[in-house]
């Protein structure tokens, strides 16, 4: 795979996609007439983008937005939140801690910083409860109703850190049906997956639903340095949800959630030294997944708790909404940061320059939040407007194996907002959408020198005030065709970061968001399709800078960056058991700040830097200082593709069926400089799924992840000798689920 070419990849790629939309659309011409006679359509797509449920097609954003089922499609067989890349238009989601710390990327938005308490311009929202650090975006995602991404800033209802965009999460809730399902799985690397869920009516009033969910994985990697035997890529996890409903049909309804997370493991995420060769991009030639060289420790263990309390009373005017959120975590991730072992060698798979095994984690994380919303609705307005609190507190603890010591780092975060948002329908075919956010940030930072630590006391603090807004606007051409246009500003409060003393700080970035788009329904129900172009403008943009000569990373603010692209989805039942999906995006990122300045890479043998060179030797640790204006961002590839099949035949009182999807990303930068070396790889990732559901909810199948086993750079550490780490390699298993309705 060395210094592979891919441009005729990528051309079979674009010839691909082009001729599965020339073939799906000559079927559906011809198809179309027939089927739509038989009265099968695709179901509508309720959302909760603007924080009440709505059919997708009168939401005026880009939306992507996926049921229940096909969650539980796209995350099983032990998958993670990172494989929703597979399926939603622009979005990328990585990691460098493994199956933990979820980082996504919209529209090239995203954070590749690795710390504790990195803020991130890509929001989540699970169960209306806003997860601030990426630690506590771990969860696994079991018995879900529904996964949306909201595309663009989505500052004036959700807020701060939404710059780019949000993932919000829907659980199941109790119902007074009844409803209950049990699924096992086994696959490779001896998998295990065991979940269930059910109902349970306690009283008139009162409903349960509670929901378990747990996942195991052996050891699958040899470290070939202690020996023969299988030491790292094990974990196992256990995780929970117990719901209380109280609805006795009048105006006050509440919602109690308690839930929890824990996790071991023997790596968070293994890194290869020397797994790329200077001069060339890709894996170096005959590297091998099941092997590594390690002289340092790894392990992983997480406990995560949370409750949530949502309260609604109701009248004939107005409905009245508190959501309260608690969530306490611990956890303790530690690793051989250089990936290999240090003989004074380099050049060689598994040989790294100077030894780093560190340790970093939360002593102790809080996060209380709480909302209080009014909304009312009269034929043609509907407004809602609200307050929001914030207050997190966090010890971070890093510690240095080799020195034996330790360094904590305290960080407060406060954080009040007033928002309002109003939708007007001015007339049949034409409404209205403006929203209003005002947010006041602090954050306060100290650094805690601890035993044999030589990091200096010190503190940092950072506050700051701003303003969120968006205006919108709908027009249904016809009943089944409508446009919308968009315009939003969102700012990200000032960041503050402090690992191993290391301090720094970024001031608040905003955001111009521009977008214009179409949402049709075509055949008679039987097809849709969506598309929207953009253009976003962010000024004192927040970027990090990681690695260099050492194991830290630096906040820095860039005068501008911009982006351009568009997003298109489309879905199709060519027949009545036959459903084609396919979606597309492009993205084009670049930095606009001449004098903004990256350290190389620090390691040697040192990467193939593409960038003007400003100052040789000139970092801290004798690194090159290079130039990175016009670069586009990191972790944004310009092109995704995803194609999605779906094919089922009556068999007796079921139905046989067959999914597949494929997912295409182009290359990227894996850091704000560009190299020959360190770039996440160009792609086409496969999934199947082959199975029987029966008419009494019993699913059988066989799935497989990754089914051409093709392994890519995933990520990059660029302080030693040419360390990355990798995507997930093939996977199979067999799952077995009984549902009960």
């Amino acid at each position: 795979m060395c210094g592979k070419d891919t441009t005729n990849k990528n051309g079979a790629a674009s010839r691909l996609l082009s001729s599965a939309v020339g073939v799906t659309l000559a079927l559906a011409g011809l198809y179309a007439g027939p089927a739509s006679a038989q009265g099968i359509v695709l179901d509508e797509v309720i959302v909760t983008a603007q924080k009440r449920e709505q059919s997708l097609e009168d939401v005026p954003a880009s939306v992507s937005a996926m049921s229940g089922e096909t969650v539980r499609d796209v995350l099983g067989a032990g998958e993670n939140l990172r494989a929703l890349t597979n399926r939603v238009p622009s979005l990328n989601v990585e990691s460098s801690n493994g199956r933990t710390q979820p980082r996504f990327y919209l529209r090239g938005l995203g954070n590749i910083d690795f710390d504790n308490n990195a803020a991130q311009p890509v929001g989540m929202v699970f169960d209306d409860i806003f997860l601030e650090s990426n630690v506590l975006r771990s969860l696994p995602v079991f018995d879900i109703e529904r996964i949306e991404v909201l595309k663009g800033p989505q500052g004036s209802l959700f807020g701060r850190n939404t710059n780019a965009g949000l993932v919000k999460i829907d659980s199941v809730k109790p119902t007074k049906e009844t409803d209950a399902y049990v699924g096992l799985a086994y696959g490779d690397r001896d998998t295990v997956t065991v979940e269930g869920a059910g109902n349970l009516q306690a009283s008139d009033s009162v409903s349960i639903r509670g929901s378990v969910k747990y996942q195991q994985r052996s050891n699958w990697i040899d470290n070939v340095e202690n020996g023969s035997g299988e030491d790292f890529g094990e974990y196992d996890e256990l995780a929970y949800r117990l719901q209380f409903l109280y609805d006795n049909g009048g105006n006050f309804t509440g919602l109690l959630k308690v839930h929890g997370f824990t996790t071991e493991g023997t790596q968070p995420q293994v890194f290869y030294a020397n797994g790329l060769e200077v001069g060339s991009k890709g894996l170096r030639s005959g590297f091998d997944e099941t092997q590594a060289r390690h002289d340092g420790p790894a392990g992983m263990e997480l406990d995560h708790f949370g409750v949530m309390l949502n309260l609604e009373w109701s009248t004939d005017s107005f409905t009245f909404t508190s959501i309260t959120g608690v969530d306490e975590l611990e956890n303790f991730q530690f690793t051989d940061v250089d990936g290999g072992v240090s003989d004074g060698c380099c050049g060689e798979l598994g040989q790294s320059l100077f030894p780093v095994a560190t340790g970093d984690g939360l002593d102790d994380h809080t996060q209380i939040t709480q909302e209080f919303r009014l909304s009312t609705e009269t034929e043609n307005v509907f407004f809602q407007a609200g307050l929001y609190m914030l207050n997190e507190d966090m010890l971070i603890r890093s510690y240095d194996f080799l020195a034996d010591s330790t360094t904590w780092v305290d960080q407060q975060t406060d954080s009040f907002a007033v928002f309002g948002q109003v939708d007007l329908a001015a007339s049949d075919r034409f409404s209205l959408v403006a929203g209003l956010r005002v947010t006041v940030d602090e954050k306060d930072l100290a650094v805690i020198p601890g035993p044999n630590s030589t990091a200096p006391a010190d503190t940092i603090g950072v506050e700051d005030d701003f303003l969120s807004w968006d205006l919108a606007f709908t027009y249904d051409v016809t009943d089944n065709w409508s446009f919308y246009g968009r315009l939003a500003n969102a700012s990200r409060g000032p960041v503050t970061i402090g690992r191993f003393g290391f301090v720094s700080s970024a001031e608040t970035e905003t955001s111009d968001s521009i977008e214009f788009g179409f949402k049709s329904t075509l055949f008679e129900g039987r097809g849709r399709w969506n598309a929207a172009v953009y253009s976003f403008k962010n000024d004192d943009q927040q970027l990090s800078a990681t690695g260099g000569g050492a194991n830290v990373n630096r906040l820095l603010n860039a005068k501008s960056v911009t982006g351009n692209g568009f997003e298109t989805d489309f879905e199709l039942l060519i027949t009545d058991n036959f459903l084609v999906m396919l979606n597309a995006s492009y993205n084009k990122t670049e930095i606009d700040d001449p004098e903004l300045a990256d350290l190389a890479c620090g390691s040697v043998p040192s990467c193939t830097v593409l960038d003007p060179l400003i100052t040789a030797g000139g970092g801290p640790f004798g690194e090159d200082v290079v130039a990175i204006d016009g670069n586009p961002l990191p972790r944004a590839p310009e092109w995704m593709y995803n194609i999605i099949l779906q094919w089922n035949l009556p068999v007796g009182d079921g139905d046989f069926y067959i999914n597949t999807d494929w997912n295409y990303r182009d290359d990227s930068n894996l850091f704000l400089h560009e190299s020959v070396e360190f770039v996440a790889d160009s792609r086409w990732l496969g999934g199947l799924r082959v199975g029987y559901r029966s008419e009494n909810g019993l699913d059988i199948a066989l799935v497989g992840r990754n089914i051409t086993d093709e392994l890519t750079v995933d990520g990059g550490i660029n302080f030693n000798n040419l360390t990355v780490f990798i995507n997930e390699p093939s996977y199979w298993g067999v799952e077995l689920r009984k549902h009960w309705q």
